[in-house]
This record gives structure tokens, sequence and C-alpha cells, in this order.
């Protein structure tokens, strides 16, 4: 207490510092990338229709949507770059009559929302630009997204702090994962129980923010195999479930057969899409439902567990942390019936899940808190039993106990050199007859005081017998 008041007085003093002595400090402007939302026109049939501004949504029956933008005027130099967002299946981009980008070449096997970047020069003194985009689905509704033409950097910086909620996200994962790895490391030296517990909370925590992360394509802006993005981060969402149901196994002190099928549905789930993608048979994005059915699934086993836990008079280990995966199915069960009903585009569909997962990581501390304050008494406890078996209460000299596991230290690894004395107090009896225990007790206690003055810095003193040391 006395160290968490003082750690507390530090911090004190110096937010109290830094406010006295504050300095003000302009640091780098926050300016927002230059905008392209506006001058463009889509072709249906042979006539072009205005937009009076991206981003729009856009009721069109055919597969494929024409953009059309006049460049004169067009305020850009040959370092910028075009950016812009696309969730269709291909797109292509001409300068004038040139083709000038193309992404997918109208393949719908690995591409999904991500990022395009089209150099400023490739379009430079062209009079007008087209993009075409092609779909996946015979939706009529077509999302546009806004379309930045500005300098590299600048993009660069603006998409990373659009995204900084999602970083920060994944880097609470990535710190949590390493210090939940910690005590694994420590409970496998000590040969602990509850290592499976902890590592699969770590493994879900893992997947959690990696999921996450690939599924913003923020690891896209700086280009490279797309494809890696886009698997990762479906692999990801696809084995979540996993870990998650080894926690429930250990934590409830889980038998149930049922769970060890799902557990191996989950993962056969996932490589037997993953399987018939390779082999082109069925697009990757067309198989999330059998992953969302598991979800389901495991919540009703999950409740069942709980139900059955509570009538057997089982006490829930981990008691916050328990209540924190409970958000995150919360969350998750949210966020698949939203993404049925259309309120949430799949594009976002990780946001949700986010917040349980934070408060997940929140729940995981208070019970941390709560097992370090246990481990902390229970240290107490046993320093305090250790000194009661190894200490002689009238004396404070080290007894027959300690001095046995002394012995036993010098079997185990004989010292080179040992001076040893052993002692008794002669007339005890005489003393004990004449003027009563109490006086042997006190001369007892003297003797000691004078052998640990003598002997004490030089060595270990212990009472071993009633007047024996």
């Amino acid at each position: 207490m006395i160290f968490l008041l003082m750690l507390a007085l530090v911090l004190f003093l110096t937010v109290a510092s830094a406010l006295r002595y504050s300095v003000a400090l302009e640091g780098l402007p926050d300016t927002e990338p230059k905008h392209m939302d506006t001058g463009w026109s889509y072709e249906d049939g042979d006539s072009l229709h205005p937009l009076s501004q991206l981003p729009c949504e856009l009721e069109l029956e055919s597969d494929r949507l024409y953009l059309v933008r006049s460049l004169r005027g067009n305020d850009s130099n040959d370092n910028d770059v075009l950016a812009l967002e696309t969730r269709y299946q291909s797109i292509r981009i001409w300068a004038d009559n040139a083709l000038i980008y193309e992404a997918a070449q109208g393949r719908e096997h690995a591409l999904s929302s991500m990022w395009h970047f089209v150099p400023a020069e490739s379009y430079s003194g062209a009079s007008n630009l087209k993009i075409e985009l092609t779909r996946y689905d015979g939706k009529s509704l077509w999302a546009l997204s806004p379309i930045l033409q500005d300098n590299p950097d600048t993009i660069e910086a603006y998409l990373l702090g659009k995204h900084l909620p999602i970083i920060l996200v994944w880097l609470c994962c990535m710190i949590f994962t390493l210090l939940l790895l910690i005590p694994v490391g420590f409970m496998a030296l000590k040969k602990l129980a509850g290592i499976p517990t902890v590592l699969s909370l770590a493994a879900f925590i893992f997947l959690s923010g990696t999921w996450i992360l690939l599924d913003s394509k923020i690891t896209t802006i700086k280009g490279g195999n797309y494809a890696f993005t886009y698997f990762f981060s479906y692999a990801a969402f696809y084995l979540l479930p996993v870990p998650l149901l080894f926690f429930f196994q250990h934590i409830l002190e889980m038998r149930s057969r049922l769970l060890r099928y799902l557990i191996w549905l989950t993962v056969g789930n996932t490589g037997f899409w993953m399987l018939l993608h390779f082999l082109n048979l069925v697009p990757i994005r067309n198989t999330s439902t059998s992953v969302h059915l598991i979800i389901v699934i495991s919540l009703l086993v999950f409740i069942r567990e709980i139900f059955r836990s509570k009538k057997t008079g089982k006490r829930i280990r981990l008691l916050y942390t328990f209540w924190g995966i409970m958000l995150i199915f919360a969350a998750a069960l949210i966020s698949i019936a939203f993404y049925y009903i259309g309120i949430l585009p799949p594009a976002n569909s990780a946001v949700l899940f986010a917040w349980g997962l934070l408060a997940l990581i929140i729940c995981m501390l208070m019970d941390t808190v709560i097992i370090f304050g246990r481990m902390w008494k229970e240290n107490q406890y046993t320093a305090l039993y250790r000194q009661l078996a190894t200490e002689d209460s009238m004396t404070m000299l080290s007894n027959r106990n300690a001095y046995e596991l002394r012995l036993q230290e010098f079997v185990n690894d004989p010292p080179k050199e040992l001076n040893y004395v052993i002692l008794d107090i002669d007339g005890m009896k005489h003393i004990n007859d004449n003027y009563g225990h109490h006086m042997g007790d006190q001369v007892i206690s003297l003797v000691a005081g004078c052998i640990y003055e003598v002997f004490g810095a030089l060595g270990d003193c212990y009472r071993i017998g009633g007047d024996e040391f």
C-alpha cells in the first residue's frame, strides 16, 4: 500500500510540474488531403448523368458502372496520386482511351474492399478520366466511396489517422498477448496448473487483433500481395471460435463431447472452404454463413454448460473475464444480425467486435488485479507460516526444523569448508527445580542472545532442543 501511495505521489508531482511549467507548442498541421469528389458523371446506356457529390449511393441494374470526369482545370502535379477505395470485383481506369490501371482483371476470387493508388503522371495531359467498376452480385445499389488526389505522404498520413483506433486496438491485442505469455512461461517453470486456459485466451486475443487489423485493409496502403491480407483476414475470423471453445472447456471444466465436435468442426470448416476456394469452386466471400452458424451454436452450448455448472455448484473462475467473453458474444451476435439485415456493411463488420474486445481486455485487467491481490495475500501468509515453522518463538533463533533443512542442503551440496559448534547449558535442571521454569526460560533466552551476538554475523544459529544450540 505504501508503495502504491508513493507511485501516486510521483504521478501527481509529475502532472503538477508539467502543468506549472507548461509550454505551448504547435505540431504538424492537421491537413485533409484534396478530394476529387465533384464533377463526376455515370454512364447509363449512351447518356451521361451527373453525380452531385461523392460518396453517394446509386441505383443501377447493370453489373458494370462507368464513372467519367473531365480533367480540365484539374489541380494536380505529377507527384500526386489518385486514391480510391472499392468493394467490387474489379476496377479499370482509362485516361482518354489509354488503359492506365486495372486490378483483379475481372476475377472475383481475391478482391474485396481495398485501396487503389494511381500515379497522377499516368493521366497527366489527358482530358478525361474513366473508371470501370464490376461488382460481385446482382444488387441494384452501388455504394461509391470518396476519391482523393494529393501527395502520397499526405494521403498515407490521412489513412493512418482515419484507421488509428483500429491500429491502437491491434497494438493493445498484441501487447496483451505478450503479457499473457509471460505468466504462461512462469507457470511452466513452476509446473502450475491453468496453462491451457491462459494460452487459449492469448490465442483468442491475438486472432481478434489480427482480424480487426486485416479487415480494415490498412495493411494494403503500402502495396504488395493483397491476397495475403484478404485470406489471412478470413482465416483469422474463421478460427476465432477455436480458442474461445478451448477457454470455455478449461474455465468451466467442461467435458462435453459436443464441444470437442465444435472445435473440430470449426477448424475443418476453415480448411474446407479454403480448399474449395483454392480450387476456384467457391468464392471465399460467400462462405461466412457457416462461421456465423458455428458462433451461434457455440453460444448455445456455452449457455447450456453454464446452467449445468450452476446446478452442480461449480464456481466460475476468472469471473470478470467470463463476463467479458459474454460481451464478445453479444457484440458478435449483434454484428451478425446487422450484417444480414443490411444495417452494418461488410467492411465495418469488426467495429462492434472491437468494442467487445476492449471490454474483454478491461475485464481481464480486473481479474488480473484480483489474482495478484490474492497472490500477494497468499505470499504474506506463506511467509508467516514459514516463519512459524522455522523460528523458535522464545529465543527468535532458527528452530530444529530449520536446522534439519540446512543439514539436508549440506548433504545435497557439500561445502568445501564448515565450522560447526554445538553446545548446551549446564545446570538447567537445578535452575528449573529451584527457581522455576520461568527463570529457566529467561536463562535460555539470555544465552540465545549471547550466542547470536557472538555467532550471528558468522553463520546460522539454531536452538535444536530445550537447552541445546
